[in-house]
C-alpha cells in the first residue's frame, strides 16, 4: 500500500511545516534567550495587559496549564507578575520586561521579513487559511 499523507494529510503536512518553522524561528528569536513561544506570550501581553491566564491561553491556542508553566518561567526573570483573585489568575508586565520586549519585537520583524522572502505571496494566503481552518477545527 502506498500512502499519500506526505502531501495530502492536514495533520502530517501541518506538523512537518511546524517542525521546520520552529527550527528557523528558534534561530531568529535566539537573541531573546528564550524559545519563540515565550516571546509571543510577552508580545501578546504587550498588546493587551493585564489579562487572565485563560484569555492568554485562548488567544495563543495553548492549554491553560502550558501557559501557566511558561508564565512561571517568565515571572522568574521578573518580566511579569501573576496575581490570583479567586480562581482567576491575572498576568501583567513588569518594568524589567522592556528590554526583552524590545528584542522580541526586533526578532518578530526579522521573522516577518524572513518568511516574506521565503514564502512570497503564498504567505498571506497560507496564514489566512491556517487561521480560518484552526477556527473550524476548534468549533
Amino acid at each position: 500500500m502506498t500512502h499519500h499523507f506526505y502531501e495530502t494529510c492536514a495533520y502530517f503536512t501541518a506538523a512537518r511545516y511546524m517542525r521546520t518553522a520552529e527550527s528557523l524561528a528558534t534561530q531568529v528569536f535566539r537573541p531573546t534567550g528564550m524559545k519563540p513561544a515565550y516571546a509571543y506570550i510577552m508580545l501578546a501581553l504587550e498588546d493587551r495587559h493585564p489579562q487572565t491566564v485563560t484569555d492568554l491561553a485562548t488567544t495563543l491556542g495553548y492549554d491553560r496549564s502550558s501557559i501557566y508553566r511558561m508564565i512561571q518561567r517568565l515571572a522568574q526573570r521578573d518580566f511579569l507578575q501573576m496575581t490570583t483573585i479567586g480562581k482567576a489568575a491575572t498576568i501583567d508586565l513588569l518594568p524589567a520586561s522592556a528590554d526583552f520586549l524590545q528584542t522580541a519585537n526586533q526578532c518578530l520583524t526579522t521573522w516577518g521579513n524572513l518568511t516574506d522572502t521565503k514564502l512570497g505571496p503564498d504567505k498571506a494566503a497560507m496564514t489566512h487559511l491556517l487561521t480560518v481552518n484552526n477556527a473550524k477545527l476548534r468549533s
